[in-house]
């Protein structure tokens, strides 16, 4: 029975929308009720917030019975989700994430400059360039026009703030607290988040943590043909 399965939380990267784990979906249907999250339009919020948000969604799930994953920026969250309410979880996944953001002045940059994409001109250029790194890492076109898609549909004031949480949220010396069993996955041809550097200093924290690297996958890991969360994870 469908309500028998237990819940497969999928927290989304800095798009806020959960749409980009539509790849994932089905093949953890056979294991899980699947919920990507969508945040709610909001501007003025926090990571605590944002967890909350979470939490008030899944009271009801069962104790110690929950996948949690977590994205990109999404990862921030998750981590804190962990750190937070560890009773709720089973197992936590990591994809190519960070407990800080160690490209200082990109990150600056980004919260310097992205109110400009409100503005076609400039969005058509990060559109673009966005598809080309998509191309260099192996997607296919229709998952590029899919990512496109839905990334036009941003809420563009979360995603500012959004911005700023990866400038300003720092977690590696928590690291060390979490008691849930962390399974890492990172790329090795990422060009938006050192995720094997990441990933590497996470294990080395989280006491028993597994890491699974893919040296020729780029950031979008949930859209790499072959990657399915699935076979890592059975309920």
């Amino acid at each position: 029975m469908e309500k028998d399965k237990p819940l497969a939380l999928l927290i989304s990267g800095l798009d806020g929308t959960g749409k980009l784990y539509y790849r994932q979906i089905d093949p953890l249907s056979k294991y899980y009720r699947v919920l990507p999250w969508e945040f709610f339009r909001r501007d003025a919020f926090d990571l605590k917030d944002l967890v909350e948000e979470l939490v008030g969604s899944t009271a009801d799930e069962k104790d110690g019975s929950m996948l949690v994953v977590g994205e990109s920026f999404g990862g921030l969250i998750a981590l804190q989700f962990a750190l937070d309410y560890p009773g709720k979880i089973k197992n936590l996944a990591l994809i190519n994430t960070f407990p800080f953001y160690r490209r200082r002045v990109r990150i600056a940059l980004a919260c310097r400059w992205a109110r400009l994409l409100q503005k076609p001109f400039i969005r058509n250029i990060k559109d673009w360039a966005a598809a080309w790194i998509l191309a260099t890492e192996g997607i296919p076109p229709e998952d590029r026009r899919r990512y496109l898609d839905v990334i036009r549909t941003i809420h563009h004031p979360a995603y500012c703030r959004r911005l700023q949480l990866v400038r300003d949220s720092d977690l590696r010396d928590r690291l060390h607290e979490l008691r849930v069993p962390v399974h890492l996955f990172a790329s090795g041809r990422d060009k938006i988040v050192p995720s094997i550097a990441a990933a590497r200093l996470m294990k080395s924290a989280i006491s028993g943590a597994t890491l699974h690297e893919f040296p020729h996958a780029g950031h979008a890991l949930l859209l790499t043909p072959g990657f399915n969360l699935a076979d890592y994870f059975t309920g």
